[in-house]
C-alpha cells in the first residue's frame, strides 16, 4: 500500500472542502508528523482528530534522538523551509512514502532530494480513480478550491474542469 506523508496545507484544504472523510477511504496509508499537526487551528485540528482516533490518519510521533537529528540535517540543508515540514519532508523519505504538499519550496526542494512529492490536484484524480467522489462532485470542489487556494497551477486545474465536464 502507497504511504502518503501530509503537509499541513493539504488537511487543511480537505477539511475547509469537506472532503477529508472521503480522503480517508483512499486505499493509502495515511500520516502526519506531530509537528505538523501542532501547526493546525483547533477547530481543523477537531476534524481531523475523527480520522487519527479511528486510525485513519497516523501521526507520527517524533521521539527518538535519531529522528530530531535527521529532522535537523535535512533543516541545515534547505533553504526557507520550516522545521515542521522538514519533518515530512524526513518521514516521506524514512517511510519512503510520497509527501503530499501544495508548499511550492518544499516541494522544489524535497523534489531534488528525489522524492515522490504530489499535491491536492492528485488526490483530486485518486478520489476519482478509485470511484470515491463521482465527476459532478469533483468539479464543484476544485472550483471551490481554486476560490481560496491561488497557489494551484491554473493550467492544470482548468485542464482537470475541462476533463471532468465531459465525464
Amino acid at each position: 500500500m502507497k504511504v502518503i506523508i501530509n503537509d499541513a496545507n493539504i488537511l487543511i484544504d480537505l477539511v475547509k472542502l469537506e472532503l477529508l472523510e472521503v480522503f480517508s477511504e483512499l486505499k493509502f496509508e495515511l500520516h502526519t508528523t506531530d509537528f505538523v499537526f501542532e501547526e493546525i487551528y483547533d477547530e481543523q485540528k477537531e476534524a481531523i482528530s475523527i480520522l487519527t482516533s479511528s486510525n485513519k490518519l497516523n501521526i507520527i510521533e517524533t521521539a527518538s534522538i535519531d529522528d530530531f537529528s535527521g529532522i535537523n540535517n535535512i533543516l541545515e540543508k534547505s533553504n526557507g523551509v520550516s522545521f515542521e515540514d522538514c519533518s515530512v519532508w524526513y518521514y516521506s523519505k524514512k517511510l519512503s512514502g510520497v509527501l503530499l504538499t501544495g508548499d511550492a519550496q518544499l516541494r522544489k526542494q524535497a523534489k531534488k532530494d528525489d522524492l515522490e512529492v504530489r499535491g491536492i490536484l492528485y488526490i483530486f484524480d485518486e478520489l476519482l480513480n478509485q470511484n470515491l467522489i463521482t465527476h459532478e462532485i469533483a468539479l464543484q470542489k476544485i472550483k471551490e478550491l481554486y476560490l481560496f487556494n491561488n497557489r494551484l497551477p491554473k493550467r492544470e486545474v482548468e485542464q482537470r474542469i475541462e476533463l471532468w465536464k465531459n465525464s
